[in-house]
């Protein structure tokens, strides 16, 4: 049947079949003998109810939703450091500057490093780190991987900022982060092996140790 805007003249200007069939269209059940004036009564009020939700469909999709940025932004503007678990071996490591500090630090011609400090620690109170070693970071670097020891139960990451002939600045403190155990333990404790008397005056000893206290974060 055409569609035609309903009204009641228009439903009264309809056969009863007509009216009846239209009826049907809308889902309206209507039984032998009711009376026309029903049947337009319900037709109305369903067709009523039809277009009230069409509008509201429209008036839906036509309402502009502000678009979500694309990316987030690089920087917050804030001296701040992160730690995030990865296992119970590796933590992510992010951190930011405020600009005018970063402009500062970095502008002084006696600067020569931002690094960071990897604190591992007995407990959370702890208030000196039972152990930690450094990790030389680039002035654009904004994340890192750090190596935990064996052991580990608590750990902190410390950003600071290194100047030529002054003592290390400390820029940022991230949170304490419980460590999960990771179901290993340690490795037994090895008697101390002898070492050849060449290589003890050599200083080889003391290079070893050395090397792993500087360079561990980069052992898997």
């Amino acid at each position: 049947m055409e569609q035609t805007p309903l009204s009641r003249a228009y439903l009264e200007s309809l056969s009863t079949s007509d009216l009846v069939s239209l009826a049907e269209e809308y889902g309206i059940d209507v039984p032998e003998g009711l009376n026309r004036r029903f049947i337009i009564g319900e037709v109305l009020e369903i067709a009523a109810e039809d277009n009230k939700i069409a509008a509201e469909t429209a008036s839906l999709v036509d309402t502009d939703i502000p678009a979500s940025p694309e990316v987030l932004p690089e920087t917050y503007n804030e001296t701040a450091i992160t730690v995030l678990m990865r296992d119970p071996g590796w933590v992510f490591v992010f951190w930011d500057f405020h600009s005018n500090l970063y402009s500062a630090l970095t502008g002084n011609h006696k600067f020569e490093s931002f690094f960071l400090r990897v604190n591992s620690q007995g407990t959370q109170k702890d208030s000196a780190s039972a152990d930690y070693y450094d990790i030389d970071v680039g002035i654009r670097d904004r994340k890192w991987y750090a190596h935990l020891p064996v052991g580990t139960q608590w750990c902190r990451v410390d950003l600071y900022t290194r100047n030529s002939q002054e003592k290390e600045q400390l820029l940022a403190k991230s949170q304490e982060l419980c460590v999960p155990c990771s179901g290993f333990a340690e490795a037994p404790h090895e008697e101390k092996r002898k070492v050849p008397p060449l290589l003890e005056l050599s200083g080889f000893t003391e290079l070893r140790k050395s090397h792993f206290r500087n360079h561990r974060q980069s052992f898997m």
